[in-house]
């Protein structure tokens, strides 16, 4: 067994044994764009399972500007996505929002990359 098959093992326990702690974040995706980029269109609100961590981080956004977290949200079941993505992956403009209706922009988007799939396990999102 290769590393990385152990660590997508390790994943799966994970969202087993964490399913309880696990919750209702609601993804909605951007579809389209206008001319000049910015999001125009967005796919219909899709409900996801995740560990959420309400902590302040410090994080550099896409504009390379420091700034704090709100909530830190890690998706373990990469299966679940997929399909919520079409296979794009999350992207900076796509929405979040937590069962208690927080919401905020996406400010980091990582994860581990499996040199298979070319996917991020588990994926995290950094929301504030």
């Amino acid at each position: 067994m290769s590393l990385l098959d152990t660590l997508r093992a390790g994943i799966k326990t994970a969202d087993k044994v964490t399913k309880p702690l696990q919750s209702d974040v609601v993804y909605v995706r951007v579809t389209a764009r206008d001319a000049y980029g910015a999001p125009s269109a967005y796919a219909d609100p899709v409900t996801l399972k995740a560990i959420v961590d309400f902590r302040a981080v410090p994080v550099r956004n896409k504009e390379g500007i420091t700034v704090y977290s709100s909530a830190t949200l890690t998706f373990l079941s990469v299966a679940d996505i997929e399909e919520a993505t079409s296979g794009t992956g999350v992207d900076t403009d796509d929405l979040f929002t937590l069962a208690d209706s927080t919401t905020g922009k996406v400010l980091s988007i990582g994860g581990f990359m499996d040199a298979v799939t070319t996917k991020p396990i588990p994926l995290t999102v950094m929301i504030g």
